[in-house]
């Protein structure tokens, strides 16, 4: 009986242990168990443009030391491309532009009337300066002498060409604008078939490099006065300087005005996931800097001069490292 006994008493134990054993290895299993990851749409831009190249750093960032965030970035036909799908919904995070801003909020050009409201701003990414140049050896010598003038703007219809219309326009200058491909507007000016040309881009911009190595050229500086007088008219552009030396024959600084590239969000994105992409962002912004240096020109003190609505979870983030954001420009439910 007694060894009968012990034997059963062996397996009940055994029983007993491996019971606690499969409990114990099933909680393990839920305990390590991987969550399941955020998974957010991001539209760039075209491909062979900065801005995508920017997306696609962030998008790497995120994803690297987000682990429980998965980003699908996909080429679109332009950062105006991006604020219609954004504002129904159908994109969480997107390329942009201040200007770009400015006009979806309003109704203008791309958005054709109707207000895209159902976006908010995330973070700068570069700025666009308006470059404006002439050649070393003409007689132009400040904005009011274009008047007249055959001025290349790029591309028709394009964003920097639209910008660079509305700055003229502000300031009284009535040129006699040349529109072509970027390309063809480089050996243009090369060829001195236009008097000088405008564009808003970053800095330095290599068809800027490209055509001062064939033709001597200069830029024309804004008064003080013009600087603010475009500033106060179109919000989206600020009065700002790019250092002299950023350009080979650029001897001294160059007082301009520029607009920010920017990422917008989705407003419905949850304050806690917002607040974790823009905290990520900027505390490995050297690594950004490092892969595209056009993002030198941004700080994160930047986002004072967004047009759209910082989202609530930006907005907690730039207020813990001190940047105060007017209660106006926080994004609100309505």
């Amino acid at each position: 009986m007694r060894k009968r006994n012990f034997k059963g008493g062996i397996g009940i134990v055994l029983l007993v242990l491996l019971g606690l054993g499969f409990t114990g290895f099933m909680t393990v299993e839920k305990a390590v168990a991987a969550p399941e990851k955020v998974r957010l749409s991001m539209g760039g831009s075209n491909t062979g443009t900065w801005i995508y190249m920017f997306c696609a750093i962030m998008a790497d960032v995120w994803k690297r030391y987000l682990p429980d965030v998965d980003i699908t970035l996909m080429a679109t036909g332009g950062t105006t491309a991006n604020y219609l799908p954004m504002d129904k919904g159908e994109m969480d995070l997107a390329g942009a532009a201040t200007f770009g801003d400015y006009w979806a909020l309003n109704g203008m050009y791309f958005a054709k009337g109707k207000k895209l409201v159902n976006f908010c701003s995330l973070l700068p990414g570069s700025k666009a300066f308006s470059h404006v140049f002439t050649y070393v050896d003409s007689p132009i010598k400040t904005l009011k002498d274009l008047d007249g003038k055959r001025v290349h703007l790029g591309a028709r219809a394009s964003p920097t060409s639209i910008v660079n219309e509305e700055i003229f326009k502000i300031l009284g200058i009535k040129p006699n604008y040349v529109y072509s491909t970027p390309t063809e507007a480089v050996d243009m000016v090369k060829d001195r078939r236009v008097d000088a040309m405008a564009y808003s881009v970053g800095a330095p911009w290599s068809a800027i490099m490209d055509i001062a190595t064939d033709r001597p050229i200069k830029f024309l500086h804004m008064k003080p006065e013009e600087q603010k007088k475009i500033a106060d008219t179109i919000p989206y552009q600020v009065p700002d300087t790019i250092p002299a030396k950023t350009y080979s024959f650029q001897t001294e600084d160059y007082p301009t005005v520029m607009g920010l590239q920017n990422l917008i969000v989705r407003p419905g994105l949850s304050e806690e996931l917002v607040y974790k992409l823009t905290k990520t962002a900027w505390e490995h912004w050297d690594e950004v800097v490092k892969a595209t240096a056009a993002a030198k020109w941004v700080k994160a003190k930047d986002i004072v001069h967004m047009i759209a609505p910082v989202h609530p979870g930006a907005a907690k983030y730039y207020k813990e490292i001190g940047i105060e954001i007017p209660d106006r420009l926080i994004w609100k439910k309505k």
